[in-house]
């Protein structure tokens, strides 16, 4: 059991390591090309009604910028709750992916049940086995979310798996990563399913293990398929920041940095000093009319006027 708790702390420190330095990485790396597609969601003054935008207004730049949080809030729940995007744009392939992602959030929830659980009981607080009322809710919640997430997360394993083997328009830009990440998280779902109908109490099991990782307890016992179920969620927590699964966080900058971004690029602000700065970066594309040589710079390529073509 002890190794099995070293394994936690590495891959908790990997997984922190990896996002941290993949957010430092993305928030340094120089001005995305705006889409500049209207409305913004957090466009003020219920512009974003009708498709409108400050820029409709004379001397835009001088007026004070009204952010409306709630109009992204309306956008990003529903993108992330309910995948709203892929309803939209792709419906067979929702099917699977809803169930598939929605698992994940509910063993989220439970990790976060559990965490605060085992806090409690550090506490001197055994509440799920305290025999009160917010004990029993504790238990009988992460039991449901245990049996549905494992349910449907099996279901939309296959589902996608079928998806993207079957549907041609899928399986033509489905790599081997593809099938295996899905494959892969198929496994923590089937044997959270495995541990619920070995008899065991799950709840009890879990629980157990979360106050004996803290604690570095050697006297907890969990069955055989628990094991499987820990290791599996481990390397899978350590592997997830190194994929295209990363999306969970840096979908943000997708939409906060690229769709969304619209900040004025006013004289002396802290962008015009980055524009410039990347403006006076050499250019070394081979297209002959560009007319880069590997020391001329954006700014002059951009300034310059193009030569007649013979």
């Amino acid at each position: 059991m002890i190794l099995i708790y070293i394994l936690t702390i590495l891959t908790v420190i990997t997984f922190f390591v990896a996002v941290i330095s993949k957010i430092i990485r993305i928030s340094s790396a120089p001005v995305h090309l705006r889409w500049e597609l209207y409305p913004v969601p957090h466009e003020g003054g219920g512009k974003a009604k009708y498709g409108g935008s400050r820029l409709e207004e004379p001397d835009w730049w001088e007026k004070k910028i009204h952010k409306d949080s709630l109009g992204e809030l309306k956008v990003m729940i529903p993108e992330i709750v309910f995948l709203k995007g892929v309803w939209e744009h792709n419906k067979q392939l929702w099917i699977g992916s809803y169930p598939f992602h929605f698992s994940l959030y509910l063993f989220i929830v439970n990790i976060a049940l559990f965490s605060i659980v085992t806090i409690l009981k550090l506490l001197g607080n055994d509440v799920l086995f305290s025999g009160n009322i917010i004990g029993q809710i504790i238990y009988y919640a992460i039991l449901i979310f245990a049996w549905t997430g494992s349910v449907l997360g099996i279901i939309g394993t296959i589902r996608l798996l079928f998806s993207r083997i079957v549907d041609p328009n899928l399986s033509k830009y489905s790599s081997a990563s593809h099938y295996f990440n899905i494959i892969f998280i198929g496994s923590l779902y089937f044997t959270v399913f495995l541990w619920l109908i070995s008899g065991r109490d799950f709840v009890a099991d879990v629980s157990n293990f979360y106050y004996g990782f803290i604690t570095f307890s050697t006297a907890v016992e969990i069955p055989t398929i628990g094991y499987w179920h820990i290791i599996l969620s481990l390397l899978f927590i350590a592997y997830l920041p190194f994929t295209h699964m990363s999306h969970f966080f840096t979908k943000y900058f997708t939409y906060h940095k690229v769709r969304w971004e619209d900040e004025p690029n006013l004289p002396s602000s802290k962008l015009s000093k980055k524009l410039m700065e990347q403006l006076n970066y050499p250019v070394s594309w081979a297209a002959p009319h560009i007319g880069a040589d590997g020391t001329k710079t954006w700014l002059a390529i951009a300034t310059e006027i193009p030569k007649k073509e013979k």
